[in-house]
């Protein structure tokens, strides 16, 4: 329902006003003077005023120049409603910002005319600035993307320039390995980042159905674990799964879980020191999980890891990395966890991130049969 602000000090003109707005579903509000009018206008951001142009206290051009100085006023269409015709008093008014000139005496037609088409036309200027600042975001985005991606593709690239170099250089040296070592390093850095860039595309452009298969979470999950022994044994680290007995069959999409926990395991092992303890943990979860009325299976990832508090409500976001993380060791692309956020979304799961004395806990839960839209 449009708001309409009347101000008008001829009593009986502004009822009768008010009345006919009402009648054609209008919310109409009025005033009995200019400064009132200011004050209606200034809580009330109505769609549309009307505003007489000789009054007493203040007149109609004094509130249409304090009106256009006020930001959150200063959009508002104006419709003068006058007697005066002259030709130099229509152009003051124009010349201050008013929107159009009602002359006294007027029919309902040419109020009714004058107050849609003003409003409309307020609507479709409003809809084209939401519009405009959606563009400016979009925009800003894609700047803060291109930037990112630019650095992070940048920087392996240099080492691995450097690292041919070398070689080229000194093809029989002894740190030929070393050198050798820096380009795989490098090359699966700039792979990863590339695949996940990719992937995340993929899944904030398509609106697919999602395929569900009937999984059995300890022989998934073992089988995901198997995958990353070695990698822990080489970095000392001690990794294990632990799973409450009898776990239900989840419906969900291999292909989506698999890299959602992999990539949360991915993480766990970079950010865990020598020695430390990594594991995945899987249970039911619902109003009363004991008497079989669970409906959500819980995958949890811990590791003796602990990120700052303040770092916790960015720590989805694309290219966010933790300050104090050592990001040429580990070289992250910063979408990992972006990833992650955007599969649980796509599986109908929810994600949360705990982290307290010196471990950190990711949470999954999803449904044991999500919904097929």
């Amino acid at each position: 329902m449009a708001k309409v602000l009347v101000i008008e000090d001829e009593e009986s003109v502004r009822f009768n006003m008010l009345e006919l707005l009402e009648a054609e579903g209008f919310d109409a509000m009025g005033a009995s003077g200019g400064y009132q009018g200011i004050e209606i206008a200034l809580k009330s951001h109505p769609d549309l005023i009307l505003c007489d142009i000789m009054m007493a206290d203040l007149d109609g051009y004094g509130v249409l120049a304090q009106l256009r100085t006020r930001p959150e006023t200063a959009m508002i269409p104006l419709i003068f409603v006058t007697a005066k015709t002259a030709r130099a008093d229509l152009r003051q008014g124009m010349q201050l910002g008013a929107d159009d000139y009602l002359t006294k005496p007027f029919t309902q037609r040419e109020l009714l005319e004058a107050v849609n088409v003003r409003i409309a036309r307020h609507h479709q200027v409003n809809r084209l600035q939401e519009q405009v600042q959606a563009l400016q975001r979009i925009n800003l985005l894609k700047d803060d993307l291109i930037s990112s991606v630019s650095h992070d593709m940048r920087t392996p690239l240099m080492n691995m320039k450097l690292a041919i170099e070398m070689l080229q250089l000194k093809p029989d040296s002894t740190q030929r390995e070393h050198y050798l070592e820096i380009l795989r390093t490098e090359c699966s850095r700039e792979t990863e980042l590339v695949e996940n860039l990719l992937e995340l595309q993929q899944l904030e452009d398509r609106g697919e159905r999602l395929q569900l298969e009937a999984i059995d979470p300890s022989v998934f999950s073992q089988a995901l674990i198997h995958r990353f022994q070695l990698r822990a044994r080489g970095a000392m680290q001690q990794l294990s799964l632990r799973s409450a007995p009898s776990l239900p069959v989840l419906h969900s999409n291999p292909q989506k879980l698999e890299r959602l926990l992999a990539e949360l395991l991915n993480n766990a092992c970079k950010y865990t020191a020598e020695g430390g303890k990594i594991e995945l943990s899987m249970a039911v979860v619902g109003d009363a999980p004991k008497s079989g009325d669970a409906n959500r299976l819980l995958f949890q990832v811990r590791n003796s890891a602990q990120i700052p508090a303040e770092a916790l409500p960015q720590l989805f976001n694309k290219f966010y990395r933790v300050p104090d993380g050592d990001r040429r060791k580990q070289g992250g692309s910063g979408l990992g966890l972006a990833l992650v956020h955007r599969l649980t979304r796509v599986l109908q799961g929810r994600i949360t991130v705990n982290s307290e004395a010196g471990w950190t806990v990711f949470s999954v839960e999803l449904p044991l049969r999500p919904t097929l839209s």
